[in-house]
């Protein structure tokens, strides 16, 4: 007699509304399908640059740690944000990446990482590379590492550069302008409000940032 068996047949020897709730816990027929909440993460997109002087792959990802605690990101995901409504895989972060935390009351320190298309040609180094593009209108999506209920990651945080794309939070940050100039789009002071438009401003020259950046 299986373990689920004998705990089954014992429930007779109790109330009725007790075994019963008991027996839900051991039905997995009874048991309601797992549908993860969108996580509340300390983990953002620190800044993006969707292209530069090298061209339309000249382009990075940053992403930063804004909590007090250690963050290990191995397996999260960079996807690109298609206009027509794909997600589009840049880059799976390796296993063992761990990322330190931000000090209290000095919001930049927490570490950083920076991700980069093979067009790359900015002096800051980046920790990783890819292949792929941005569009200059398009957006960036991070997703967390992978689980049972959630196999692609749960969404961490999104930003879009206009108003129709599938990753733009409530309003569109500014997109980079056409002439191929140093520029990025930089998350104002960790602020993530939810809205795009809020958190995100055009700077020039663009500053990326990686895991050794202080």
């Amino acid at each position: 007699m299986s373990l689920i068996t004998r705990r089954i047949a014992a429930l007779g020897t109790l109330p009725l509304a007790v075994g019963a709730a008991l027996a839900l816990t051991v039905s997995p027929a009874s048991a309601a399908p797992l549908v993860p909440p969108a996580p509340a993460s300390n983990m953002v997109i620190s800044q993006v640059s969707t292209q530069g002087p090298g061209g339309v792959t000249d382009e990075f990802v940053e992403l930063h740690n804004t909590g007090p605690q250690s963050m290990d990101i191995s397996n999260f995901s960079v996807w690109a944000c298609s206009n027509s409504g794909q997600h589009i895989l840049l880059a799976t972060v390796p296993a063992g990446t761990i990322l330190s935390g931000t000090e209290e009351q000095q919001p930049e320190t927490g570490q950083y990482y920076l991700l980069a298309a093979q067009g790359y040609e900015r002096l800051t180094p980046p920790d990783q590379t890819y292949n792929g593009n941005i569009a200059r209108t398009g957006g960036v999506l991070l997703r967390g590492t992978p689980n049972i209920e959630n196999p692609m990651g749960a969404r961490v945080d999104s930003v879009g550069f206009s108003a129709t794309n599938i990753c733009t939070e409530t309003a569109p940050a500014p997109a980079q302008t056409t002439n191929f100039s140093d520029q990025s789009v930089l998350r104002v002071a960790d602020q993530d409000t939810n809205n795009n438009a809020f958190d995100f401003r055009r700077v020039a020259p663009a500053m990326p940032r990686n895991s050794s950046s202080s």
